[in-house]
């Protein structure tokens, strides 16, 4: 049996189109060079901390006694900072360069640009102390030449070093993301065999009492799969997610009809901000199927939200009967260990999950960051 056509359900922007999630991925790809961003306070924090180690490192093996010790260190220490930080001035720069080179390519790059900073600040220094005519005064070099190679021998050796281990710090980075990566996809793709049983029982139930209603729910079952499965692994908006879970609950309303209310509070939260994908959804199916189905009566499910100190919360609660808890304990258990390891990958110990299984209601909280 046809019905007359009803309004397609609309989902939220960048769903069914996948253009942005291409440029997304292009734009990783580019950035592909394991140079890191030295604009960073993390980097620059590091490199100082190299300059200053590689200077105690030099004046350690130098025959220098009492003061003239600190007076040697405070030198190599001015003289290693000028040249790392230059460095990285340069490197910086031509940062968007490198990006499109091999790994080879942008490492003798990298190194030949380090050595040619190394050598105009050798040269600054050098004149500089010829222009206050303070060669002799010990402070600044007298032998041009030895200044100028033992500078560029050392700065080519650590140099080398350094950039060594920028290059495993970034394969070690990557090795780590994209692992992440696939455990949350299986995690999440764990998710859907139950979600999809529980939709098939549904319309299956509703084509021997109601086609017309069977008919919208392969049509919202639709929507909700292309939207789950559009970008599996990624994270998507609040606003996404908050869709996704109240198409599934119009399909459950056809199923279980004035035996289900849903109470949706939510005050101002920032819809923008991104989530792993079916993390709101998975709970208020719980909160139905664990909860409001085997009351007779029904329920409601309350859905509340809220934003504070750059926090998401987003709280799920039903009632329940007791006996009925127990017996669903397990199933809750699994649904919920899944979430908090998704959200545990994607936001570290930034996240929350909180249950509370009292005698009359269930309740799951979930806490999150604001993330663009």
């Amino acid at each position: 049996m046809l019905s007359a056509p009803k309004p397609q359900l609309k989902l939220p922007n960048g769903v069914a189109d996948q253009s942005h999630l291409k440029q997304n991925s292009s734009a990783i790809a580019a950035d592909d060079c394991y140079l890191p961003d030295f604009s960073s306070v993390r980097a620059v924090a590091a490199l100082v901390l190299i300059s200053q180690l590689v200077a105690l490192i030099l004046t350690l093996a130098g025959d220098n006694l009492g003061l003239s010790f600190f007076i040697e260190l405070a030198k190599a220490s001015m003289l290693m900072l000028w040249m790392i930080l230059a460095s990285a001035y340069v490197l910086s720069a031509v940062r968007p360069v490198l990006t499109a080179k091999s790994t080879f390519v942008a490492t003798l790059f990298s190194l030949g640009l380090i050595l040619a900073t190394i050598a105009v600040v050798s040269e600054f220094v050098y004149w500089l102390g010829v222009y206050l005519d303070m060669e002799g005064a010990g402070f600044f070099p007298a032998a041009r030449w030895e200044f100028l190679s033992r500078n560029l021998v050392i700065g080519c050796l650590v140099g080398a070093a350094v950039l060594r281990y920028f290059y495993v710090s970034h394969q070690w980075r990557r090795n780590v993301e994209k692992e992440t990566q696939s455990r949350v996809t299986a995690l999440q793709a764990r998710i859907r065999p139950h979600f999809l049983f529980n939709s098939m029982n549904t319309i299956a139930a509703l084509t021997r009492t109601d086609p017309d209603a069977a008919e919208q729910a392969v049509e919202d079952l639709a929507d909700l799969f292309r939207a789950s499965l559009s970008n599996p692994g990624e994270s998507i908006s609040l606003a996404q997610e908050l869709d996704i879970a109240r198409v599934y609950q119009r399909m459950e309303e056809q199923r279980l009809g004035s035996r289900l209310e849903v109470d949706w509070q939510l005050n101002d939260i920032p819809l923008q901000t991104k989530v792993p994908g079916l993390t709101i959804q998975p709970l208020l199916e719980n909160a139905i199927y664990h909860g409001i189905e085997p009351l007779s009566q029904g329920g409601v499910v309350t859905i509340e939200g809220r934003e504070q100190d750059e926090m998401v919360t987003i709280t799920v609660s039903n009632p329940v009967i007791m006996d009925v808890g127990k017996r669903s304990e397990h199933g809750n258990r699994i649904a919920l260990d899944n979430i908090r390891q998704r959200l545990e990958l994607a936001y570290g110990d930034r996240a929350s999950l909180k249950v509370e299984n009292a005698a009359d209601h269930f309740r799951v909280q979930v806490g999150f960051p604001v993330m663009a």
